[in-house]
């Protein structure tokens, strides 16, 4: 072959190949601009940003006017969002974790300082997101170094009271294994749907004397035990590498169950843009589009409080948000049905919707 020749072939090839790159946008448009918006937004401003508007429940038992000056400044610049509470309510807050944290105040706050003793500050703490307990902390104790410099000496009292121990790792386990099962999902129900229609698999039950039903919930289920399986080589892995459930056996047997619930969920929502999207190129570049934006706005990988407010706005709308915070709390914090009660109805509810929408378009398409 001449050098001419192969450069000639070469160019008919290559025009093919830009041809059906241009007729098909969807795929060029998404790699070219989505993805790299995409992270760009997301890295740059999500991870590794300050926490701000951090939930603080502020007991009062001291009303002077040093008392009020020292939380007035802790409540400056932004990071802590202070909540004031009884003592009584703020630590059923701090249970159900509508706040972070808990200071207390004591009454005898500014009669130890004005006798130049020194003065208690009782800090209780959530560590189950440590970065976001560690925030508080060093506000409060920053803002304590700062008065007692001052001639006010002023001690914290820091107590763990949830997540005692807890280290990045433990945080970040819960998100890698939902992570795990949503990936298991779409590789299991609509890559795997897109593949059996290429391959002629569908084809052939369809003329099988199995009915449209049972072709649609055996996939479903299929589907579902492949992603739980890898949910739970993933609990495995997490376990060797010293992450503990701190609920026992009843605690493992709730995380089963999210996982089960998000499986069928994401099988749900594989299987839906499965039937939508014909081609296996097309539907991974969609896929990567959607579940890795909803996975690291979840809060599987960095807390939602150091995210932008607009981004934490999206994170309350994400499903994948609350199947996070449920597992996490299961695994780290302890049973706590108050606060698991919202995370599992959402899940559930998304779990239906999908199901319904994906059986629904599926079963439309091979009728």
């Amino acid at each position: 072959m001449s050098l001419i020749s192969f450069f000639r072939e070469s160019y008919v090839v290559t025009w093919k190949d830009m041809r059906l790159w241009v007729k098909n946008p969807m795929v060029p448009f998404t790699r070219s601009l989505m993805l790299p918006l995409l992270w760009i937004v997301i890295f740059g401003t999500a991870f590794g940003g300050t926490a701000t508007n951090i939930p603080v429940a502020v007991v009062m038992q001291d009303h002077s006017t040093i008392a009020t000056n020292f939380v007035s400044e802790l409540g400056t610049g932004g990071t802590l969002k202070l909540i004031p509470a009884s003592e009584s309510e703020a630590f059923r807050m701090l249970k159900y974790m509508k706040v972070s944290a808990v200071i207390l105040i004591p009454g005898d706050f500014s009669t130890r300082i004005k006798a130049g003793g020194r003065a208690e500050v009782m800090l209780s703490l959530d560590d189950t997101t440590p970065q976001i307990s560690t925030t508080v902390s060093s506000k409060v104790y920053g803002m304590a170094r700062a008065f007692s410099s001052s001639g006010k000496g002023i001690h914290v009292d820091k107590n763990t009271l949830y997540g005692r121990g807890i280290t990045y790792l433990d945080f970040l386990a819960p998100g890698v294994i939902i992570m795990t099962i949503i990936f298991s999902s779409f590789f299991s129900g609509g890559l795997s749907l897109v593949m059996d229609r290429e391959f002629g698999t569908i084809t052939m039950l369809l003329v099988s004397p199995i009915s449209r039903d049972a072709i649609i919930m055996g996939k479903i289920f299929a589907g579902v035990l492949q992603s739980l399986t890898s949910g739970i080589v993933a609990l495995i892995i997490a376990f060797i590498m010293g992450v503990r459930i701190r609920t026992g056996f009843d605690g493992f047997l709730i995380i089963l169950l999210i996982l089960l619930i998000a499986g069928f969920g994401f099988i749900g929502m594989s299987t839906a843009l499965a039937v939508k999207i014909n081609e296996l190129d097309q539907l991974m570049v969609v896929t990567q589009t959607i579940i890795m934006p909803m996975w690291f706005i979840s809060g599987g990988l960095y807390p939602i409080a150091s995210m932008p407010h607009w981004m934490r706005i999206i994170a309350m709308l994400n499903p994948l948000t609350y199947a996070t915070n449920a597992l996490r709390a299961v695994m780290l914090r302890g049973i706590i049905w108050q606060t698991l009660t919202l995370d599992i109805a959402v899940i559930t509810a998304f779990a239906f919707v999908m199901l319904f929408v994906g059986s629904y378009l599926f079963k439309k398409s091979i009728s």
